[in-house]
């Protein structure tokens, strides 16, 4: 004859707390049945029932697919597993992107200096957007010269975040000045020998590049004013270094 388990005994044969049974009861996945008198009870059905529930929820599957899973007897296993390992293996690298973020966000804060907000969130958006930026400086290098951009250090990585960020500070508290001064056409230097160093290409070659919009859109830390001096002192900059450049690169 057939056991029949009350849920508080169900749950403890299984592991499973009652609160996730009345759960599974309530949306369909995995219903008691009910005796002559009313009262919900489960089966030995129930156990194969839960233990593929079980199943299903290590390898990652919402409850939602589970349960049109274990509705179809005759679903395609292997297609299944597949589509799931390609969700999890996407879910894995978004993880691993923002640990990335998370890693890089502490080093910026790792001194017991206070940090701009608009420069951080600045710098954090261009390590979340890499992928964009990727696409983007595809139309300038191969491919392969792109990634060997991005493949570096971790160490050498954090040194050139915190150098552009301090780059970036200093340069927001110089925007007003007189940008042909001697501060301001400094840092001017400053920023591409920094720009060099990462891309791998002179300051020539940079403003010779004929650069289509960014689209990843990444919050610059200055305002508007600010960028129109920036604009100004490279102008300045380059004019002094003999560089030729596009009124229109600099707007």
């Amino acid at each position: 004859m057939a056991e029949k388990y009350s849920i508080g005994t169900f749950a403890k044969l299984t592991g499973v707390t009652i609160r996730t049974l009345h759960y599974y009861d309530e949306i369909g996945i995995l219903k008691p049945e009910l005796s002559a008198s009313g009262r919900r009870f489960y089966g030995d059905d129930h156990f194969i029932i839960l233990q593929k529930i079980v199943t299903l929820k290590f390898l990652g599957f919402p409850l939602e697919n589970i349960k049109d899973l274990i509705k179809n007897e005759n679903w395609n296993l292997k297609e299944s597993l597949i589509f799931q390992k390609k969700a999890m293996l996407e879910k894995r690298a978004q993880i691993d992107h923002i640990i990335k973020g998370l890693d890089s966000a502490l080093n910026l804060v790792d001194e017991d200096q206070p940090v701009d907000s608009t420069i951080f969130i600045s710098i954090i958006n261009g390590i979340l957007l890499e992928d964009d930026h990727k696409e983007w400086l595809e139309n300038f290098f191969s491919e392969e010269k792109v990634q060997a951009l991005f493949d570096i250090p971790q160490e050498e990585q954090f040194e050139l975040e915190k150098r552009w960020a301090v780059l970036l500070t200093e340069l927001k508290n110089v925007c007003g000045s007189d940008p042909k001064g001697e501060e301001s056409q400094s840092l001017m230097k400053e920023m591409f020998t920094l720009f060099t160093e990462i891309v791998g290409v002179d300051t020539s070659a940079i403003m010779q590049m004929n650069v289509p919009e960014d689209p990843s859109h990444v919050p610059l830390p200055f305002t508007m004013e600010d960028q129109e001096w920036l604009g100004m002192a490279m102008k300045f900059y380059l004019e002094k270094e003999g560089i030729e450049i596009d009124e229109e690169d600099l707007s």
